[in-house]
């Protein structure tokens, strides 16, 4: 049976049998068939047998009435974050019937301009719970107890669990609501989880729960290896010897393609070796995704290979495990994954790639070590150049020290492997670059240092006259990218003649105020109604963001829908908390994250 799993590499099939013929083997004892190709890993048969095991029990439905087409899956590099559902399109519109998976009650009501938008989660049977986010709108019974929820606590948002009296229950097959566009999603379509109950762990749906048919093989496109300052990339279909220097790690650009769609997905099991005649095995790496953790999914950022994550998004892996990573999908030791190749020491290197529905791509490589004097204009230097004073930080350690003309301090576990971190100010001392600028930080980092005096400040043209003192509030810490087009905003505050920014990621940061109110204006030139009888209102903020929006009808509390991506915000009449027939006195208040305030004041009237 192993021979048939991949005839095209007879070469490879003793060190796979290892890898993936147990699996097989195991599988067949579980009584689950397979076609020949399949591979998996024993977390993956577990999964399986789970998912066959609740439909043999109850009936489960496919979440949309329409062919399953996925825009992306479990386990796709995201982020911040492993993606932890499936992403089902919805034919690029949004109203399309969502129904329940399975049986059960709702557990959990979410309405947020973030994150997973308008989102339900329905609590079935045998421990699992199933999720469905990015909504339009709820089930009228759903909607009806979420918006009374929401003007009893006069929240922009929601976040709440139903009580057993609203008896929000549904039986498989049944409507939840009408797929959308809300929260953090890039366009129309249902995010869907399996999740387990007991511990909210998401589980890969495509291990038996949603069906879709997958006959395209992952790729392995690229191969990326570094030394401590460089880094470069070999075609994984154009070669088949690579020569590295004496000290080097690798990663691997590897993604899935599923039938119907173009677009990337993740991988659904990630393997390699490498193997010397001298050293014997020098690496083992295995990565499993059969099911995250939403308390350690950050550490993706200590999956992903950094300096190409960052800058291009590219789905490029590390082939080692961190001693500091949490992650759980990991059947392998950890370690820094430096490997040592003498000048002509030869080793191999292979790497097995699975998709969920066991379709196997293999990659086998011949290392060859070389002098590192003898790099090549290939290898690129994998960061800016580090500045003359810095330090050397162990992840464990948390410290304070003096660098750049500045005081650095950061906690225990803010970094994911040893790091030389440094710091410079700028020329007129208003901000500064945080090295390395392509390490991913788990904590964030505090930077303080003694402000000029303001009549060094004139060539700023900030607002205010040489010789007056710093204001000290609505400052911003703000990354900008080549264009001048605002990157990400952090934390910064001006007291006592010093300045402190609390640093999410490294990079060049500059210090800005910011004293202008956000953007309020109504949808048409004179009013905010539309034909459906809405309020709609553009609303902006061109720095700092937007922290708080306040709607009230004839002096009442109403509640707003917001949507950040097309910058706006909605009141919708079906709340019907408005007066008919009769002008309504109308006031929105939009507040930024620097407490600036603008309004918008007017009388409305609704038929």
């Amino acid at each position: 049976m192993p021979d048939a799993l991949c005839p095209q590499t007879p070469r490879l099939l003793s060190w796979r049998g290892k890898a993936c013929g147990f699996y097989w083997k195991k599988l067949c004892v579980r009584g689950l068939c397979f076609f020949a190709s399949t591979v998996a890993t024993g977390l993956f048969a577990q999964e399986i047998s789970r998912a066959g095991a609740f439909k043999e029990a109850h009936e489960w439905e496919e979440p949309l009435r329409i062919a399953p087409l996925l825009s992306g899956n479990f386990g796709e590099l995201r982020g911040n974050h492993f993606h932890t559902g499936v992403d089902l399109k919805t034919e690029g519109r949004e109203g399309v019937v969502v129904v329940a998976a399975t049986k059960g009650r709702i557990s959990r009501v979410k309405m947020s301009p973030w994150g997973y938008g308008n989102a339900l989660y329905l609590e079935g049977p045998d421990g699992i719970t199933t999720v469905y986010a990015h909504l339009q709108r709820f089930e009228p019974r759903i909607q009806a107890w979420a918006v009374s929820r929401t003007y009893s606590g006069r929240h922009l948002g929601l976040d709440a669990t139903p009580p057993a009296s609203a008896n929000l229950r549904f039986e498989a097959g049944d409507t939840l609501g009408w797929s959308g566009n809300s929260g953090g999603s890039g366009g129309p379509h249902l995010h869907f989880e399996v999740r387990n109950t007991a511990d909210q762990h998401p589980l890969n749906p495509l291990d038996g729960w949603v069906t879709k048919l997958d006959t395209r093989a992952p790729l392995l496109p690229t191969l990326w290896a570094e030394t401590s300052d460089r880094m470069r990339s070999w075609d994984l279909d154009e070669v088949d010897t690579v020569k590295v220097p004496g000290r080097v790690r690798f990663a691997v650009e590897g993604y899935d393609l599923l039938n119907g769609a173009g677009n990337i997905c993740g991988l659904r099991t990630l393997e390699a070796k490498v193997t010397s005649s001298p050293q014997g095995q020098m690496l083992h790496h295995k990565v499993d995704w059969a099911e995250l953790d939403f308390a350690v999914n950050k550490d993706m950022n200590a999956h992903a290979f950094s300096p190409v994550w960052m800058s291009t998004r590219d789905q490029v892996h590390r082939l080692h495990r961190f001693t500091s990573n949490r992650l759980k999908i990991y059947d392998s030791p950890a370690g820094d994954g430096w490997l040592e190749l003498k000048e002509g020491e030869v080793a191999t290197l292979q790497i097995c790639a699975t998709d969920a529905a066991g379709n196997e791509t293999v990659k086998r490589l011949i290392l060859k070590g070389e002098e590192p004097a003898s790099l090549d204009e290939a290898w690129k230097a994998k960061d800016q150049p580090m500045p003359l004073e810095t330090t050397t930080v162990e992840p464990a350690e948390a410290g304070t020290c003096q660098l750049g003309g500045a005081k650095v301090s950061w906690e225990a576990s803010s970094f994911f492997e040893t790091t030389v971190l440094g710091w410079t100010l700028n020329d007129g001392q208003t901000g500064g670059t945080l090295y390395p600028t392509t390490v991913p930080l788990r904590k964030a980092i505090e930077v303080s240092w003694a402000l000029p005096m303001s009549t060094d400040t004139w060539a700023a043209g900030w607002s205010w006259l040489p010789g007056q003192p710093w204001p000290e509030d609505k400052w911003v810490a703000t990354q900008r990218d080549e264009q001048g087009d605002l990157v990400r905003t952090a934390e910064a505050a001006v007291q006592g003649g010093h300045l402190t920014m609390s640093l999410s990621h490294g990079g060049l940061w500059t210090l800005e105020r910011d004293t202008v109110p956000p953007q309020l204006l109504p949808y048409h030139s004179g009013t905010p109604l539309v034909p459906s009888g809405d309020a709609v209102w553009f609303v902006d903020d061109a720095l700092s963001g937007l922290e708080d929006l306040q709607l009230t009808l004839d002096g009442d509390w109403a509640r707003l829908g917001w949507d950040p991506k097309r910058s706006m915000v909605t009141y919708d009449p079906s709340d019907d908390v408005h007066a008919h027939g009769r002008p309504v006195s109308v006031v929105l208040t939009a507040t930024d994250a620097s407490g600036n305030v603008a309004t918008w004041r007017g009388n409305l009237t609704w038929p």
